[in-house]
């Protein structure tokens, strides 16, 4: 199965769209920790009509704070606020959080707080990191690998992966997974297309980080997770081999990741 391993959706039609297309898992993704509950509620929704016999997609949520939000939630979300909301049986990672230079210069150091307390939950979870990084990579890097020598078995993946090569070498590395989005179909990212041609085939997720970033030939709509093939079929084409075998491999990589949502299919 399809598997968009990060969306932002708030009703049950987008996600059966997606399922009727073969998109049959969707990782819901939390922007906030103190918001997650509608998210929690849907794939609680989808969870009983499985058990029910009837037809509904697999999903999951994570826990934590966008860097957008990190100077106002600062000083309400701690370390103990993460490890509390990931105890939810649907939600499987910690995030989405990271730095975002582009539109947050003006609060860095806000930013790298919030992430270093992400990384310490992830670390003592044992949950993946889900990572949001725009043009901060030297920062990250630093404490990704701060973290790393305290949890060496921190896991994560940078979602919506944007970023050079040298950067993918760095992460790659550290042994984290990057996500391919509806970029990847743009005639203007050449250079992130070819960093998905050369980086570990079984690190690699799929994603559509909707109601953004809608891939050809649907940019400039509402981006939804039925779109996600679309971005299976640009790596498939990156990679020259069938889009089956894209579908099979993100699966199988989605749930070597996300060790928690295998257990709860």
């Amino acid at each position: 199965m399809f598997i968009d391993s990060h969306c932002h959706i708030e009703d049950d039609e987008t996600a059966m769209r997606a399922y009727a297309v073969g998109v049959c898992g969707m990782l819901n993704a939390g922007k906030d920790v103190d918001e997650i509950a509608a998210q929690i509620e849907m794939c609680a929704r989808f969870a009983q009509l499985r058990q029910q016999g009837k037809e509904a997609p697999l999903m999951w949520t994570s826990a934590g704070v966008h860097p957008d939000s990190a100077p106002q939630k600062l000083a309400q979300i701690k370390v103990e606020d993460l490890l509390k909301a990931a105890e939810n049986p649907f939600v499987v990672a910690i995030g989405e959080c990271g730095l975002d230079y582009y539109y947050g210069a003006e609060y860095q150091n806000e930013q790298k707080e919030m992430f270093v307390r992400h990384v310490e939950a992830a670390g003592i979870s044992g949950m993946p990191i889900m990572i949001h990084q725009r043009e901060a990579e030297a920062d990250m890097l630093a404490i990704l690998k701060e973290g790393k020598k305290k949890y060496p078995a921190l896991s994560g993946v940078i979602h919506c992966f944007t970023s050079n090569q040298a950067f993918a070498e760095e992460v790659k590395a550290l042994g984290f997974y990057i996500s391919a989005s509806g970029i990847i179909t743009f005639k203007s990212a050449q250079d992130i297309a070819e960093v998905f041609k050369q980086y570990p085939m079984s690190k690699i997720l799929i994603e559509t980080d909707s109601p953004y970033l809608a891939p050809v030939p649907y940019r400039g709509k509402i981006n939804e997770p039925a779109y996600v093939v679309k971005t299976a079929e640009k790596l498939a084409q990156l990679r020259e081999v069938e889009v089956s075998e894209i579908e099979r491999i993100t699966e199988e990589n989605f749930f070597n990741l996300y060790l928690k949502a295998k257990k709860n299919i």
